[in-house]
């Protein structure tokens, strides 16, 4: 990624910029999986990942471009089966998705927008079964309900004051 800078002398700052202010991913997951701890949710087919902010080894987005962004993520849970993911900003909680039904699937989605730096990461994760509730989740390579996207809706430049 290329980075240009725009100096201004009549107001004493230097602009950072980036050339490329477009970033967008979406994936999701192909299989079953049941988590009993509160471990990242790796969604494994990718969708799209324009910016190359998403890592399907790891599930996590990392920020490559400073901005506002919207994510979204959804689940599936198999028939009387439980669903209880968390969505995490660096080390921070910023919200849940939850989905219980007895003789049927449960599905739970949520979206947030979220002011990002360059190098934060988002990512989704299971909650502890400590707390009652086993994490089950549905998938298959052409049932794909487990989902998890995000996008830059605006991009934050940041000014630096020019020394001396």
């Amino acid at each position: 990624m290329l980075l240009f800078l725009l100096y201004s002398t009549a107001f004493g700052l230097v602009v950072c910029q980036q050339d490329s202010n477009e970033v967008a991913f979406s994936a999701g997951l192909t299989h079953d999986i049941a988590i009993l701890h509160a471990e990242k949710v790796v969604y494994d087919k990718v969708f799209t990942n324009v910016g190359g902010g998403y890592d399907n080894t790891s599930g996590n987005f990392n920020c490559p471009v400073s901005g506002v962004y919207v994510f979204q993520f959804h689940a599936l849970a198999h028939q009387d089966k439980s669903t209880w993911l968390e969505l995490y900003h660096n080390a921070y909680y910023i919200a849940s998705i939850y989905g219980h039904t007895v003789n049927d699937y449960a599905s739970g989605g949520n979206s947030v927008i979220l002011k990002l730096s360059k190098g934060d990461q988002v990512y989704v994760k299971a909650v502890d079964n400590s707390y009652g509730t086993d994490t089950n989740m549905y998938g298959r390579p052409d049932e794909i309900y487990s989902t998890f996207s995000g996008y830059l809706i605006a991009p934050i430049y940041e000014e630096i004051p020019t020394v001396g």
